[in-house]
């Protein structure tokens, strides 16, 4: 096996490891298990690509299977969430009743420490309170515990394996690992292993998982109330610019102002006047210019004291848990959608290349691709005759 192969697989064994002694001490109820979610959604939502893709033609199986995947993602997310919370509750209430049981136990054990810190015995004091009675939950805590070291055991490979996939997909996609390559005789014969050409296939799956995950978290945390307020902060600072320059050029009031500006720039500017000559600006337009950005700026001050004040009446009005809930689904919703929109474009594009010899290595990818396909060399929006670039012609004909 090659001296990388093994690297690869000891930091996968390691860091899986540590999770799980991590997650056994944290309890399954305080970690994320977006890993365990990544991975049962690659293992349901790829086959379904792949079945959907056999039986269907058209823009109708790009559609359903990013659709399915983008409901697979909000499903696997709400039943980890909810399943945190149920293991929570019992523990909480198995705890409650173990108190109630030994509340007889607990109350002379109370009564010694308070003995002890009376008489100011701090040995028995120390003593006591180090030994004494916690509550329990039982079975829960068991499974709380145990659920725990699977969930981030798994977390650790998988956040490993993506860094390992990443780095090894990079290389070779700069051909520094094939054939002729500077690496090719220390990492060559790795590639041509079963196990990367299988994994090698659904890298790119579990990579647009994980964004679309990304999106939903991200946009379900920061609600659409975040998302608008930054576009309207972006046209607050464009308007800003519109206004400043109208202002300085189009206002009578400003406009002699700047010409006392312009006068007092004939001299500062005579070493430079034959570049702005050259430019076609003159000494009253570069006057107008300045006086702009002046106003500008001012603009620019209440804009930013706005920016900074709204978000926190934005943080108050989502502590309400319906607004909240409300703001958070169509900030995933919305960013969901952007984002893979993006992604779309940028495959549409990239897709326009895909007969050139230098995507070859790349295009080996999808080969078997069932979910990222349909951003690239199945692409949506190429199917739908969108951004359909005819740049392979064009270089060919070159």
């Amino acid at each position: 096996m090659n001296i990388f192969a093994i690297v690869i697989i000891c930091c996968i064994v390691a860091f899986a490891a540590l999770g799980a002694g991590i997650g056994v001490i944290k309890g399954f109820t305080n970690v994320k298990s977006w890993g365990v979610e990544l991975i049962l959604i690659g293992l349901i939502g790829i086959p379904v690509a792949k079945l959907i893709t056999k039986k269907l033609s058209g823009v109708l199986p790009a559609i359903l299977t990013i659709g399915i995947t983008v409901l697979l993602v909000v499903l696997f997310m709400a039943l980890f969430i909810l399943l945190r919370k149920l293991l929570k509750r019992a523990i909480e209430k198995r705890k409650e009743l173990w108190s109630y049981k030994h509340y007889d136990e607990q109350t002379d054990e109370e009564e010694k420490i308070l003995t002890a810190a009376a008489t100011d015995n701090k040995k028995e004091y120390k003593k006591l309170t180090k030994h004494r009675l916690k509550s329990k939950g039982g079975v829960f805590t068991v499974l709380d515990r145990t659920f725990g070291g699977i969930t981030l055991a798994i977390k650790g490979a998988v956040l490993t394996a993506i860094f390992a996939a990443a780095i090894l997909t990079v290389l070779n996609l700069t051909r520094l690992t094939t054939e002729n390559g500077v690496m090719y005789g220390a990492m060559g014969s790795m590639y041509a292993t079963g196990a990367w050409k299988f994994f090698s296939d659904y890298i790119f799956d579990f990579l647009a998982i994980g964004i679309i995950m990304l999106c939903v978290r991200s946009g379900y945390s920061s609600g659409v109330s975040s998302a608008v307020w930054t576009l309207v902060v972006i046209l607050l600072v464009v308007g800003a610019a519109v206004v400043s320059w109208q202002m300085a050029f189009k206002v009578d009031e400003f406009g002699t102002v700047a010409e006392g500006l312009a006068a007092k720039l004939e001299k500062p500017l005579g070493s430079i006047s034959s570049v702005l000559s050259k430019l076609n600006i003159t000494t009253l337009k570069m006057a107008k210019i300045i006086l702009a950005a002046i106003i500008f700026l001012l603009i620019l001050v209440f804009v930013i004291l706005i920016a900074i004040f709204v978000p926190k009446l934005i943080d108050r009005a989502r502590e309400g848990t319906v607004f909240s809930i409300i703001d958070g689904v169509l900030g995933a919703i919305f960013m969901t959608i952007t984002i893979l929109a993006l992604l779309l474009a940028v495959g549409a594009v990239a897709n326009s290349m895909h007969d050139l010899a230098f995507m070859n290595v790349f295009n080996e990818y999808f080969d078997k691709s069932g979910i990222a396909t349909y951003f690239y060399d199945r692409n949506l929006f190429n199917a739908m005759g969108i951004l359909k670039l005819p740049i392979s012609s064009w270089v060919n004909a070159g």
